[in-house]
């Protein structure tokens, strides 16, 4: 099976550890299942649900420059290895 890293910040993990413990699982187990659940409930949406085809051009255009000034400021963020993004 293929793998990956994810990181993430100590409460978290902390959390993520402590739910796996009551539920008996391991923490791998329980983040794969959380991702699997994640992935039904995106499908579940309905057919055109994320389409911005109700949008008007400017109103498309603002969330276009929203978008790129959001992923800016992520990509900023994550130059940073010394402070937490957020």
């Amino acid at each position: 099976m293929p793998n990956t890293s994810v990181h993430f910040p100590e409460p978290v993990l902390e959390s993520l550890d402590r739910i796996a413990r009551e539920q008996g699982k391991s923490r791998n187990r329980l983040i794969v299942e959380s991702c699997r659940r994640t992935i039904e409930e995106r499908a579940r949406w309905p057919d055109g649900f994320f389409s911005n085809d109700h949008l008007s051009a400017e109103e498309l255009q603002v969330l276009q420059e929203d978008c790129q000034d959001f992923e800016q400021a992520i990509r900023a963020a994550r130059r940073s290895r010394s402070a937490p993004p957020f």
